[in-house]
């Protein structure tokens, strides 16, 4: 089965955050029966006080997380509420890391627009 990029990762605390998000996504592995269905990047890049890094998952495995947790509760349509779920998750362990989805505009891009005027 193939990787596919399905988060962006832009943290200070490296090592904290790599923990919480290891413990949120062995949960979903156990919500689904799934082992080995994410991994991070290689290579994480370092600037300006920020680690950026990907969460890669394997092709069905967001998929049947959504089916999972939409028959608990029936609001969870798609990966966005995933991405909610880890976004609050993160805000309750009082983690200043910002997770969004992989291609949509980068979370610092005013400043490095600023920056290489």
């Amino acid at each position: 089965m193939t990787w596919v990029p399905i988060f962006y990762v832009s943290s200070q605390d490296f090592e904290g955050d790599i923990k919480l998000l290891k413990t949120v996504f062995s949960q979903f592995e156990k919500q689904i029966h799934r082992n080995d269905g994410y991994r991070f990047s290689l290579e994480a890049e370092f600037a300006m006080g920020w680690w950026f890094y990907t969460i890669y998952v394997r092709i069905g495995f967001i998929k049947k997380l959504v089916e999972y947790n939409h028959t608990r509760d029936p609001k969870i349509k798609d990966k966005k509420a995933i991405l909610k779920i880890i976004q609050n998750y993160f805000k309750t362990q009082k983690s200043k890391a910002r997770i969004k989805f992989h291609g949509e505009k980068p979370m610092l891009g005013g400043y490095w627009h600023w920056l290489l005027r």
